[in-house]
């Protein structure tokens, strides 16, 4: 049986400018060492933009 990987872990995406966590995702910490961001769909601005990586509380 293959065991969980220790490498991927849960994060979510906040975003910048009315910075509410809106998106969770899995990173794979080995391949991408510095913080994740993207331009994301925000339902409160009802616009794109800027989602930066924080942790699950």
């Amino acid at each position: 049986m293959a065991g969980k990987n220790k490498n991927v872990e849960l994060i979510a995406l906040q975003c910048s400018e009315c910075k509410r966590r809106n998106y969770t995702t899995k990173k794979n910490k080995k391949n991408t060492q510095g913080k994740l961001e993207l331009q994301k769909y925000c339902k409160f601005d009802k616009k794109h933009t800027l989602h930066k990586e924080t942790k699950i509380k």
